[in-house]
């Protein structure tokens, strides 16, 4: 089930991601790594982070395991338990819509104070932001119904509403080709809110199909909502952690060169890549198998739905990763290198891309014992290891990036001051602008997973380490191997369809065969899954 259920959400998501770089390559077009864009991206990571805290991320992990055990109560005692969760979230993001909107201009200060130098720029970054707010609205239904959805075994659904979002978004910017950079960037955060709708009307036909209700009730005092509540308070940090690092290196980002937030953001979108096709989609459907099993006390579907997740992502993250730091500047040059965007910003992306690399797998495997836990109705071991991993996060950041812009301004001063102390304890680290970023964040996801791990094991136990070790050395080796093959065989210097082709073959190829003498279980596992369904649709 576990396989088959990520296979759906990793197909439609794979599609959604494609799309996604579409839409990216079309804003880069449009933007460029220019004062639009930075603005646009900011504003667009303001209701993005506030989702996190208020909804997404915590909202899921409150969610599941309540949805889960009013389920195993009977299905009417889940149809009442979504009715009442989905009014408690539109009574939560109403109201924080309509604050975000009045104090934009303050919370604008807090997320980029950089852009206080440049009143252009942070009056054009307070109209988007008031624009894009309303989507945290629809993209919390969003997540609360991909739960349900997920926990029903209705798998898909959400990725395919995902697809219809990058679609809606792709025309916005299409739209908008025609204009002056002003007004495209302003038909693009419109877009972003149809896209939100969309996405939820895309939901209702699979919530009919599932027998979930489309309408809320508004019962915020009812138990199933005072559980989410409870476990939401706690769940709000730890399951914000990366929306966090994203805020905080914005604002970092922001106090840098002109044009490092862009390149951090189109570093992200290809960086999280491989963890949008097959992470995310394997975190998805993990929580609700996790949920289930401890709703029913069955340990061992618990222990063994834990170890194939981690199993599976080092054989499918390790790969990517390696992947996309070796072809990091053909990548972006395809992908992103037109227009507005030069071969200057292609390197400059490039080399934060490469540094992202390095933190994929951590964070992957991060996600998957945290499920464990949030499954298990403890949200507050997230929450701990989530503000450690901040902290490792700051001060990684600080020691790496270098001076700053505008060290006259307060913050600006603490932030100098806090660098010249950690030069002292670090003085052979050299400054390394966004790209100091970029591997600061890395570096924060392998501790948060060293200490999840940790903690997973003392407190819980029985940790799968057997089966864990076994497949990260196998899927290391054959990474490894497979590196060698690319560095060899692809034609760097050729254009950048024909290298990122080359690499993309030689490496898939070398890795198979690798995994193949290593008589790797997963890829066994694998080939075992295809062969079926051949021969399932042969019968058909």
């Amino acid at each position: 089930m576990l396989l088959r259920g990520t296979a759906i959400v990793s197909v439609l998501t794979l599609l959604s991601r494609c799309l996604g770089f579409v839409r990216d390559l079309l804003v880069a077009r449009l933007l460029g790594a220019s004062l639009f864009a930075d603005a646009f991206f900011v504003a667009f990571r303001v209701p993005n982070l506030l989702r996190s805290f208020a909804a997404e991320g915590a909202l899921t992990s409150a969610f599941v395991p309540v949805f889960s055990s009013a389920l195993a109560r009977g299905k009417e005692d889940a149809r009442t338990a979504f009715k009442r969760i989905a009014g408690f979230v539109l009574f939560l993001t109403i109201p924080l819509t309509i604050l975000g909107v009045a104090f934009t201009p303050e919370i604008l200060s807090v997320f980029a104070p950089g852009f206080k130098n440049d009143p252009d720029k942070l009056q054009l970054t307070t109209t988007l932001t008031r624009v894009m707010f309303p989507y945290i609205i629809f993209v919390s239904l969003i997540a609360m119904l991909n739960s349900a959805l997920n926990t029903l075994k209705v798998f898909g659904a959400s990725a395919w509403a995902q697809v219809t979002m990058n679609l809606v978004l792709i025309a916005g910017a299409l739209c908008a080709l025609p204009f002056e950079p002003m007004t495209a960037t302003l038909i693009l955060a419109a877009s972003v809110v149809v896209g939100g709708i969309v996405q939820v009307v895309a939901q209702i036909p699979a919530c009919r199909r599932a027998g979930l209700p489309t309408r809320a009730t508004a019962a915020v005092r009812s138990p199933e909502v005072r559980e989410v509540v409870r476990l939401m308070i706690p769940a709000t940090i730890g399951a914000s952690v990366y929306q966090v690092n994203i805020f905080i290196s914005t604002l970092l980002a922001s106090l840098l060169t002109e044009g490092s937030i862009s390149w951090l953001f189109y570093a992200d979108r290809v960086a999280q890549f491989p963890v949008g096709i097959f992470s995310v989609a394997l975190a998805s459907v993990l929580l609700p198998m996790l949920a289930n099993a401890s709703a029913t006390s069955n340990a061992e579907q618990f222990r063994s739905g834990l170890a194939d997740s981690l199993r599976f992502t080092s054989f499918a993250i390790l790969p990517m990763a390696g992947g996309i730091w070796i072809l990091a500047i053909p990548l972006t040059t395809l992908l992103f290198e037109r227009g507005a965007f030069t071969h200057h910003s292609t390197l400059m992306t490039a080399a934060a891309i490469q540094a992202m690399a390095f933190g994929l797998w951590a964070s992957s495997c991060y996600s998957m014992v945290m499920r464990a836990f949030i499954a298990k109705k403890d949200t507050v071991t997230p929450t701990l290891i989530g503000v450690c991993s901040l902290v490792v996060y700051l001060v990684s950041a600080l020691s790496m990036m270098g001076p700053i812009s505008s060290p006259s301004t307060i913050l600006g001063a603490i932030i100098t001051a806090t660098q010249s102390s950690l030069y002292s304890i670090f003085p052979t680290i050299a400054a390394q602008g966004h790209v100091g970023l970029a591997l600061a964040s890395s570096l924060s996801a392998l501790f948060s997973l060293v200490l999840a791990i940790t903690i997973y094991t003392v407190k819980v136990g029985n940790f799968p380490w057997k089966s864990f070790l076994r497949s990260l050395g196998t899927s290391i080796t054959a990474t490894l191997v497979m590196l060698v093959a690319v560095s060899t065989a692809t034609p760097f210097e050729a254009p950048p369809l024909v290298a990122a082709l080359v690499g993309v073959v030689v490496g898939a190829a070398s890795y198979a065969i690798a995994l193949l003498a290593l008589r790797s279980r997963e890829m066994s596992e694998t080939v075992g899954v295809l062969r079926r369904k051949l021969s399932q649709r042969q019968k058909k």
